[in-house]
């Protein structure tokens, strides 16, 4: 069985759909290009086809991992010009490598994702305002750790959201606008969302924006590895995640 991982995109078109509908999309666009996709077997068979991970509605990432098990070889190349065909506007193939059987599944290898966020800052907020929302930002990236409670209808949690940043983050305003950049550590035991970023800079450190007015973008995905980010095309990235090395 061949395993192929994809770098795609989820643009701005297709901002707003959910989890689910940009699999279902990319599953029918599988099944009409016609490539020899695997199924799974049982009486409930489904496409062997899955994302790196799950993005929320509303947020676009470019990159997008995606891999896809052919049950027949067919050439990488052919592969793409076939899928390209069927894609809808908001998705795009950058490339497609031909993984090892041996290559772990995407949730075993990457750890890092980068994003920009962007909103309108509050009425009447000016120069003032942006500079010291600059200085607030400054001190919260100097904190050693910052509590955050995430509320959820079945749950509060509280988490040290400092342990999940990577970098300290940045800000920058235009008249009416704010950009913020950061990133944040992937987990298989769960972190700390946008949102939640988002939302505690604004009601914690005073930042001119309201916590739910906001657009969200994955601007990378990667393997972290003693500070050096590597991307699914650079050489070495599955090192040390080999079975059996």
């Amino acid at each position: 069985m061949k395993r192929l991982f994809l770098s795609i995109t989820k643009g701005e078109e297709l901002r707003f759909l959910g989890h689910l509908d940009f699999l279902r999309t990319m599953e029918r666009a599988v099944m009409r290009s016609e490539i020899p996709v695997a199924f799974s077997e049982g009486f409930n068979p489904h496409m062997k086809l899955s994302l790196d991970s799950a993005l929320g509605v509303g947020v676009t990432a470019d990159p997008l991992y995606l891999e896809i098990r052919l049950e027949k070889d067919m050439p990488v190349e052919e592969v793409k010009e076939r899928l390209s065909r069927q894609l809808p506007k908001g998705i795009v193939i950058h490339s497609i490598v031909e993984a090892a059987p041996e290559w772990p599944k995407f949730v075993a290898v990457f750890n890092e994702d980068s994003y920009e966020m962007e909103g309108p800052t509050v009425e009447g907020a000016g120069e003032e305002a942006f500079r010291e929302a600059e200085k607030s930002l400054e001190a919260f990236n100097a904190l050693p750790s910052f509590l955050y409670k995430r509320v959820t209808p079945k749950k509060v949690r509280e988490m040290d959201v400092k342990t999940m940043i990577l970098e300290p983050m940045k800000v920058r305003f235009t008249k009416d606008r704010a950009y913020l950049t950061f990133s944040l550590i992937r987990s298989q035991t769960g972190t700390v969302q946008p949102k939640d970023i988002w939302k505690l800079l604004a009601e914690s450190f005073h930042m001119p924006w309201t916590p739910g007015e906001f657009i969200c973008s994955r601007t990378g995905t990667y393997r972290n590895v003693q500070g050096k980010r590597l991307t699914l095309s650079d050489e070495g990235v599955f090192e040390g995640l080999l079975k059996g090395k």
